[in-house]
């Protein structure tokens, strides 16, 4: 039984040092990095933290139409020393016909044990009537600011989408560049042998065999710097979506390109209706709105209620039940403002300045939205032509290739011929690799514009 259990905890220990290996080369798809950078990325974080904020000044604000309601609690013991207290009396007693004899003594009246005790308590509620309807444009601003700050985090969180896609699309060009330099390495590791072969046959130059060389050397090297970019790419992936970039993380490279169908207008009038950026900046304004009228109720009077209710005595009972000894007040207060050293009118110019600010940060933020949404049609649009255009030189540069090394091979074209092939394929993939990279940020800069994740 003891070796059992022994073994059992062995296991135990084995699978707890594995798992975590286990669960970290999990194969992370562009959406687990887009969900990760959401969960962990600094500035989601914040975002999220201050639409917490908005919502609890949005209660603050809803706070004020209700009344505030008070009770206090008095406890007061005062130590002295003991003393008594005697009240003189005259005594007149007749001890014969003629006789009569006066005396005197004291009386204790009282004594202090040396303490003197109250007690107090007191329930109190206040309520603002009326305050020139700062109240309610106050309320008003604070949900308007609260649904700012929903869009805000909207918007990070589609900002750090496209950052999330942009970069995941590098990573993805990197592979694709280190594969296309693995080629180049093989293809320039053939040439030099085939160069090497041909001179010892004599039917190449040594000149032949060290250009060969020289290219097949070349693209070993591009092949090392590929190598690192794509370190580099995974590395920085791994960072945005809140990994340890020296972890063993490995992302997929499976992704199905998207597109976009639509026309520009449809683009726009989607922008300008789902752009959470765009969005915000419109309730930005609105509360700028609120925040003026709020401010001009400051020139109307303000009308409040307050009520109280409050024990007393010298023993706690007096005051623990509560009882009809207690001392109810009841008060209204009219409260006009006739001058306040001009900090009405200054506060009257500030609120106007901020709507206007307001206003000038919706309208160009408005036409930055329609630059952009025109700005990444265009790009898809060339990125698309360009993607065709990179294909076709691609097959073109690969016939080319095939077709010099075969006259390569049979004597018929030179060493340069064939280098100058290699460098025409390496450059046309490239291109092509580019295309794709391209086309896919279009997509994406189009996407985040138009407020679609």
């Amino acid at each position: 039984m003891r070796r059992f259990s022994i073994g059992l905890l062995w296991m135990l220990m084995s699978i707890l040092v594995i798992l975590p290996g286990i669960v970290q080369a999990k194969t992370l798809t562009l959406d687990d990095c887009i969900d990760m950078a959401l969960k962990n990325h600094q500035n989601v974080v914040r975002a999220k933290g201050n639409l917490r904020t908005a919502n609890g000044t949005l209660w603050q604000a809803a706070g004020a139409f209700l009344p505030s309601l008070n009770f206090s609690a008095n406890a007061r013991q005062s130590d002295s020393k003991g003393y008594a207290s005697y009240q003189p009396v005259l005594n007149i007693g007749q001890t014969g016909p003629s006789t009569f004899e006066i005396t005197d003594y004291y009386i204790d009246t009282s004594y202090n044990d040396g303490f003197s005790r109250s007690y107090s308590m007191g329930l109190s509620a206040n309520l603002t009537v009326f305050n020139g309807f700062r109240n309610v444009f106050n309320y008003l601003g604070a949900r308007a600011d609260k649904k700012l700050s929903e869009y805000s985090l909207e918007a990070t969180e589609q900002n750090m989408i496209l950052t999330v896609k942009t970069t995941y699309f590098a990573y993805l060009r990197a592979i694709e560049q280190k594969k296309i330099m693995e080629e180049a390495v093989k293809r320039g590791e053939e040439q030099y042998r085939l160069a090497s072969s041909k001179y010892e046959v004599g039917s190449a130059s040594k000149s032949d065999v060290l250009k060969a060389q020289v290219q097949y050397g070349n693209d070993k090297l591009n092949l090392i710097e590929a190598d690192n970019q794509l370190k580099v790419a995974n590395a920085a992936l791994a960072q945005l979506v809140g990994l340890d970039p020296y972890a063993d993380v490995t992302f997929s490279e499976d992704y199905k390109p998207r597109e976009y169908t639509g026309n520009e207008d449809d683009a726009v009038k989607t922008g300008l209706t789902n752009h959470p950026g765009l969005l915000s900046y419109e309730q930005n304004m609105k509360a700028a709105k609120y925040d003026v009228r709020s401010t001009y109720g400051r020139f109307l009077p303000s009308l409040s209620v307050s009520a109280s209710r409050d024990w007393s005595g010298s023993r706690w009972k007096d005051v623990s039940g509560f009882g009809d000894n207690g001392v109810t007040s009841i008060s209204t207060s009219l409260n006009f403002p006739i001058f306040e050293g001009f900090s009405k009118k200054s506060d009257i110019a500030r609120s106007k300045a901020g709507l206007n600010n307001a206003r000038a940060d919706y309208y160009y933020n408005k036409t930055g939205v329609e630059l952009d949404i025109k700005t990444a049609y265009l790009d898809i649009q060339k990125a698309t032509e360009a993607l065709k255009v990179a294909e076709e030189v691609v097959a073109s540069a690969q016939e080319d290739m095939s077709i010099t090394q075969e006259k390569y091979n049979l004597g018929a074209a030179s060493i340069l011929d064939l280098l100058d092939a290699q460098v025409s394929l390496i450059n046309a993939q490239n291109t092509q690799n580019n295309a794709k990279f391209d086309h896919n940020l279009a997509i994406a800069k189009l996407e985040n514009a138009m407020g679609i994740r």
